[in-house]
């Protein structure tokens, strides 16, 4: 009993041992992985920071001095310097218009004189020479003409006969002073009357050379030659054989106008009204020639605003001697208010704007420190800015990321 009752403790000491020897070593084991954990964690958080570790602290910038900025090497690479270029400003203005005939260029052809067109010598697109016979109309007046300048020449011509034989008869006193002085007066007064018969056929559009073949021939013409006024082409023809005509009654027979001569009319504000006189150059631009340009000047502006539209009508002349312009085609025009004058240029790009409505540019010597440079400036042409006053051509200066310095420079002082 007393053996078992022993077997029985030392078992029970033995187990109970055993129990806080894993007990311990449980608690020892999560220890352990606890600190390895905590070590894990640490060289972890180590080789993080070693890359930062390695970097040098970036320096501060210091300010520059005033007006001026200064730039990296890196930052040098994106902006692009050169010099100050000149170029050849001049204002212009622009309007919109439509092409038309040249009215000092254009005539109504009409028969000074009622009667019935006889002949048509032309068509729509024939080019005609001043003088050119159009057409011809049987007139009435034409043939009391003819018959009064016939009449007329032939009193003339036996005045002139009588004269002479009064002459001879009154130096060998066979007449009377009183009966020569008769004879000079009826000589005087037939050939007035035959110079006005001459100039009544002129009238009717023949010339001195018809007029001597009419006289020698003695033949009554009723034919009335209606000839060109001006050279030019056939831009309508109204008429037609055996069509009664009258004059001055529209639609006019023939109508010539030289197409190597046209206008441009068009319509400006009349707030522009200032800018435009008699003599500017003129550059014209149509849809159908959208790479051709044709020169031109104003030869009349209006003398008055039209009440509606508030508008005032300029008329530019255009030289087209391969006749490519049609009227009433649309067109553009710019014109020249100023001649050319040679100012400094920069791009669009190297001028800022400032909050205070100043207009800056950078200036520099080496690429990399630029100075600030006030600038006045005036028209652009071709992305061009013209610089009235503060920098002069050939000074070196940022093209570009102009505002890119004016913020750096901002953000450093």
């Amino acid at each position: 009993m007393n053996e078992s009752d022993n077997n029985s403790k030392l078992t029970f000491q033995d187990v109970k041992k055993s129990y806080t020897i894993q007990r311990l070593t449980k608690n020892k084991a999560l220890k352990l992985a606890i600190v390895g954990f905590i070590l894990a964690i640490l060289i972890w958080s180590l080789i993080d920071l070693l890359p930062d570790l390695n970097k040098k602290p970036n320096p501060v910038q210091k300010p520059s001095a005033e007006n001026t900025v200064q730039i990296s090497v890196e930052q040098a690479k994106e902006i692009k310097t050169g010099l100050v270029a000149t170029y050849d400003f001049q204002e212009l203005r622009e309007a919109v218009g439509v092409i038309d005939f040249d009215k000092y260029k254009t005539a109504d052809v009409f028969s000074p004189y009622q009667g019935r067109i006889n002949k048509v010598f032309v068509e729509p697109g024939n080019d005609v020479k001043k003088g050119q016979t159009l057409y011809t109309v049987l007139a009435p007046d034409v043939a009391q003409a003819s018959a009064t300048l016939l009449s007329a020449a032939g009193i003339y011509k036996q005045a002139n006969e009588t004269l002479k034989r009064a002459r001879d008869l009154y130096e060998f006193k066979s007449i009377s002073q009183r009966e020569l002085e008769q004879n000079i007066s009826e000589q005087q007064t037939s050939e007035a009357n035959f110079v006005a018969a001459k100039k009544s056929m002129a009238l009717f559009g023949f010339s001195n050379a018809e007029i001597n073949q009419v006289i020698s021939a003695r033949k009554v013409d009723t034919e009335l030659n209606i000839k060109s006024p001006i050279s030019g082409r056939v831009i309508t023809r109204n008429v037609a054989t055996g069509q009664l005509v009258q004059p001055g009654v529209a639609p006019a027979p023939i109508t010539i106008s030289d197409t190597t001569n046209l206008w441009m009319v068009a319509q400006v504000p009349e707030s522009e009204a200032p800018y435009y006189k008699i003599g500017q150059s003129v550059i014209v631009k149509v849809q159908a020639y959208k790479y051709k340009l044709f020169p031109g000047k104003i030869v009349y502006v209006g003398d008055s605003v039209d009440p509606t539209i508030r508008r005032l009508t300029l008329y530019a002349q255009i030289r087209d001697p391969d006749r490519e312009l049609k009227p009433q085609m649309l067109a553009s025009f710019n014109i020249e208010i100023t001649k050319p004058e040679p100012y400094p240029a920069i791009p669009a790009e190297a001028v800022v704007r400032e909050n205070n409505g100043t207009r800056v540019v950078w200036a520099t010597a080496d690429g990399k420190l630029f100075k600030r440079r006030v600038v006045s400036i005036g028209i652009t042409q071709a992305g061009l800015v013209q610089v009235l006053d503060g920098l002069q051509s050939g000074e070196m200066i940022a093209l570009n990321k102009a505002l890119f310095l004016s913020n750096l420079y901002s953000v450093t002082h």
